[in-house]
Formats: structure tokens, sequence, C-alpha cells
């Protein structure tokens, strides 16, 4: 086993060095004009190292802490507030998003009034490039850059259709083809569920729907069609956070790893979620991935609070000192005994304080 552990690790650094040159080499390449015709190159590239990936989750994920830092579009280790990230676990991934950022042009070319937005992501591949880049020229040890996402869908080919749970926010016997026919918002959600999930950062679930969509209508301007009404609006937001939640959770189910999360509403949106196929799932023990899920951000949020500034390679000797893995790991047992959110919030501040005093 630790001669096959060995030659999985050799073949993952391989591949880092690898996507490394092919990343240069179509960066020389790369205008506004020609992003897709060169991420495909980056797409087929990750084709080939399919199999290597699927073996990795077995041999070397399954049988050691994995997190993945998903949901984002740049990871700047140089910014040190996400390096708690680096505490945690024996393998830490970058869930590299320019290929899911390419099924979305190639999804948002078939839809009227989308030339902006399709520009302005274009622009964010080329910014990603550049960063991912800069993030593997360090060489960072048992850290990779890997399209786990990507990875994911070719594993579960069949789309699990979301639409069942995004029905929920709505009353029963809404036309969901002809969304347009419903002028006023507020005759056709229920505001209880809205009120449980963000739509946005800085997002307040206390206020209107009317108002908080106005809100992200000033704010992402350029994410949508401009001529969708409330109702379409707000099918399209959730759908989007809800459809990425979904293929978060198949991620971390597929390849035994903890999505990390650095960011609020995502965290929110996937946990809402996966209360949901926890809740509906028979027979299967997800309850793992929930309580995995709900440490992340908080271990995050209070490391990120304390304002300090390590290096990767302190707070990882750092953690091995404390033992902060197993720390962890004894309030994720002790999780079903917290009565409360700020007693789980406590412990895991209390952990982090260890780590950084």
């Amino acid at each position: 086993m630790n001669r096959k552990r060995g030659a999985m690790l050799s073949k993952l650094r391989q591949s880092q060095s690898e996507y490394l040159e092919l990343l240069k080499k179509v960066k020389d390449d790369l205008d506004l004009e020609n992003v897709t015709y060169n991420l495909d190159k980056v797409r087929n590239f990750w084709f080939r190292k399919q199999k290597l990936l699927e073996m990795c989750s077995q041999y070397l994920f399954n049988n050691s802490d994995t997190y993945f830092y998903t949901a984002v579009s740049k990871f700047n280790v140089a910014n040190s507030d996400k390096n708690i990230l680096f505490a945690l676990g024996n393998y830490q991934i970058f869930d590299d998003p320019i290929l899911s950022y390419l099924e979305v042009i190639e999804k948002s070319n078939a839809i009227h009034d989308m030339k902006d937005y399709i520009t302005k992501l274009k622009e964010r591949i080329i910014e990603c490039i550049d960063d991912l880049i800069v993030l593997l020229e360090k060489g960072i040890p048992n850290f990779y850059v890997l399209p786990l996402r990507f990875s994911s869908s070719i594993i579960n080919k069949e789309k699990i259709d979301i639409m069942p749970f995004i029905e929920n926010f709505f009353i029963e016997g809404i036309d969901f083809k002809n969304l347009h026919q419903y002028e006023d918002i507020d005759t056709v959600v229920v505001h209880e569920y809205l009120s449980r999930i963000l739509l946005f950062d800085y997002d307040d679930p206390t206020e209107t729907i009317k108002d908080r969509l106005k809100k992200y209508r000033l704010e992402y301007s350029d994410t949508f069609p401009k001529n969708m009404n409330d109702a379409e609006l707000l099918r399209f937001i959730i759908y989007g956070y809800f459809s990425q939640a979904m293929d978060i959770f198949l991620t971390s189910y597929s390849f035994n790893a903890f999505p990390f999360f650095s960011n609020l509403t995502t965290y929110l949106n996937y946990n809402i979620l996966l209360l949901n196929i926890v809740h509906y799932s028979k027979g299967e023990n997800l309850e793992h991935f929930l309580k995995m899920s709900r440490l992340t951000l908080p271990i995050w949020f209070e490391y990120d609070k304390k304002g300090v500034e390590l290096s990767i390679s302190e707070i990882r000797e750092r953690a091995k000192k404390l033992n902060f893995s197993d720390r962890i790991r004894e309030i994720y047992n002790a999780l079903d005994d917290f009565n409360t959110q700020e007693q789980l919030i406590t412990e895991i501040e209390s952990c982090v304080h260890l780590l950084i005093k």
C-alpha cells in the first residue's frame, strides 16, 4: 500500500508540473476571442488525468483527512487570511475553477442578452490563469491544484435535477416555464424558506424579497439577462447557488474530501441543501458530510478574526505540534452534544487561539 501511495503522490506532483507548463503556453496565446479554444486544451489535459484523480481518491484522500478550497475564483496564499486551510488534514486541494467557468460560458452562449456577462467571465478566466501559475510555481508540499468539481462531473455523468428542491421556495402550482407572467413576486414565493438563505454577500434575509432582489440587480447587473422579472431572477439566482452546492456535495462524496469555505453565502446555502439531502437520503449515512461542513467556515472565520499573518510553513508547524487536526476531530466527535451554535463556536475559537498564540 505504501508503494502504491508513493507512486500516486509522484504522479500527482508530476501532473502539477505538466499543468504549470500547459498554463504558461495557454497564457502566451490567450486573448478574449480565443478563450474557449484554449480552455479546450486544459479540458483535454484533465480528461487524460481523470483515472489518476480517481485513483488518488481511492488510495490517498480516502485514508487521510483531505480538504478542498472551493467555490472561489482564486487562492492568493500571499494574503495569509486563508492559510488556516494548511492546518487541516494531510492534503489540501485548490478546486481549480477555470473549467467550471468554461461550462458556464458554453451554457450562457445559448442565452439571449448575456454578451457582457460572457466577456466578464472571459476576463476572469485570464486573471485565474495568472493566479494559478503563481500558485503552482510555489510548489507547496502536499497541496494540489485540481479541477475536482469538473472531474466529479465526469464520474457523476447523470445530472441530479435540482428543480424539485428549487420549487420549495415557490408556492405550489407555479408554472416555471412561464414565470414572466407573475408580476408580483410576493404572491408566488414561500417567504419563510427565503428568509433562511442568502442571495448575495451582505444580503439581509429579514428584508422583503422585493428589496433583496432590487439590491441584487444593482450589485450584479451584468450577471443575468436584463429582461428578467423578479420571479425569473429569483429562480435564476437560487438555481445557480444550489446547482453549485450540489456539485460541491457530489465532489466531496466522490473524492472523500471535505469542502473548505471562506464565503458565508456559499457555506450557508450549501448547508441548507445538505440538510435536505440528509433528511431525504434513505439508508445512506450522510450525516458525516453535514457534520464536517458545520466546522469549516467557523474555523476560517475565527482564524480570520484574529488578524494574524502566518506563513504556510509556520501554520503547518504549529498545527503539527498542537495536533490541531486531532483537536478538530474531537470537536467533530462531540458535535451532537453541543446544544447551540455558540457552544460550537466557543470550542473552535479556543482551538484556533491555541494555534496562533
